[in-house]
C-alpha cells in the first residue's frame, strides 16, 4: 500500500492511502486517474488534483444542487457546467419538477471514465432526462439565452480550462442564460487557502447579480476540509427556500437544518465575502 499526496499552493497537502491505480489516461485536456483507496472508496484526480472520493463527495454535491433547486420557485430545466463526474446530475434528478438536466462538460473522457469506474457517482447520466454536451462551458452559456431555471457551475479550480468560469464576463453570460426567477450556484474555493480567490469571486458576482449569498460546508478530502459555494439571483434569496420540497428529499447530507445553517457564516469567511466597504 502507498499514499497519494496532493500538495496545495505550497502550503499544505492532502494525503489519502491508496491500494492501487485503477485507471490512468491523458485526454486532450488533462491527466485522469482513478485509484482504489483505504477508507475513501474510489478516488478521482485530474492533473494531480483530488476531484472527489466516494467517502465525502455527497456533501459537495448536495450543497451545490439542493440549495438552489429548493430556492427556485419551480425548477424544470437545469444546466450543469463542468461536473463531468455526474454527482451534481445525480442529485438534481431527485427533484420531481425537473424535466431536463443539461450537462456541459469540456472533457468527455472524464465522464466516460467516471461512468465506467465510479458508477456510484456517475450512474445516473443515462437517465432519459439527461442531455450530455461535451463542449466549452463559456461558449455554451453564451449561446443559450433565457434557457435555464437553475445553472450549477461545478468547476475545478480557476486554472487552465476552468479559469474563464470565475470571471465577470462569464457571470454576466450566466445571468442572460437564466429564465426569470433563475438561480445559479457555483463552487467558490477554500476559505483557508484561497482567500484572495474567494474575495474576488464574490466581488465579481455582486457586480452582476442583485442577490449573492455564500454558504460553506465540510469536504474532508479538499484542502483545509472546508469549502464555499455561492448562490446568486436577481430575485430569489435563501429566505424563499421551499421547506416542504427540502424536507421531502432523501439525501445523505442535505436537510432542513443544513439548508438554514449553511448560510450562517463564521466571521473569517464573512470578512472575505461581504461587500467591500466604500472608499
Amino acid at each position: 500500500m502507498d499514499w497519494y499526496y496532493e500538495p496545495y499552493k505550497e502550503i499544505t497537502a492532502v494525503g489519502i492511502r491508496i491500494e492501487g491505480l485503477v485507471h490512468a489516461e491523458r485526454s486532450a485536456y488533462q491527466e485522469i486517474k482513478v485509484y482504489d483507496t483505504v477508507g475513501h472508496g474510489r478516488l478521482l484526480t485530474l492533473d494531480g488534483m483530488v476531484m472527489l472520493t466516494e467517502l465525502d463527495e455527497f456533501v459537495y454535491h448536495d450543497l451545490i444542487t439542493h440549495l438552489p433547486l429548493c430556492i427556485h420557485a419551480d425548477p424544470r430545466r437545469v444546466l450543469v457546467i463542468g461536473g463531468g463526474d455526474g454527482g451534481s446530475v445525480r442529485e438534481i434528478l431527485k427533484h420531481p419538477s425537473v424535466e431536463q438536466v443539461v450537462l456541459c462538460e469540456l472533457d468527455e473522457r472524464v465522464t466516460r471514465v467516471c461512468q465506467r469506474y465510479i458508477p456510484s457517482v456517475a450512474g445516473h447520466l443515462e437517465d432519459p432526462r439527461v442531455a450530455l454536451n461535451f463542449a466549452d462551458g463559456v461558449e455554451f452559456v453564451r449561446a443559450h439565452e433565457a434557457a435555464f431555471d437553475v445553472i450549477v457551475v461545478d468547476s475545478s479550480e480557476p486554472e487552465g480550462p476552468a479559469a474563464g468560469l470565475f470571471r465577470r464576463a462569464f457571470f454576466a453570460d450566466l445571468r442572460r442564460a437564466l429564465r426569470p426567477g433563475g438561480v445559479i450556484a457555483a463552487q467558490t474555493e477554500s476559505p483557508f487557502y484561497s482567500a484572495a480567490t474567494v474575495r474576488d469571486v464574490y466581488n465579481e458576482l455582486r457586480s452582476v447579480f442583485r442577490e449573492v449569498h455564500p454558504c460553506f460546508g465540510p469536504v474532508p478530502t479538499y484542502p483545509g476540509g472546508t469549502w464555499t459555494w455561492a448562490l446568486a439571483s436577481d430575485t430569489r434569496t435563501p429566505a424563499m427556500l421551499d421547506r416542504a420540497r427540502a424536507a421531502a428529499l432523501r439525501c445523505r447530507y442535505f436537510n432542513l437544518d443544513i439548508a438554514a445553517g449553511a448560510f450562517a457564516l463564521p466571521n473569517f469567511i464573512r470578512e472575505l465575502v461581504d461587500p467591500a466597504p466604500a472608499r
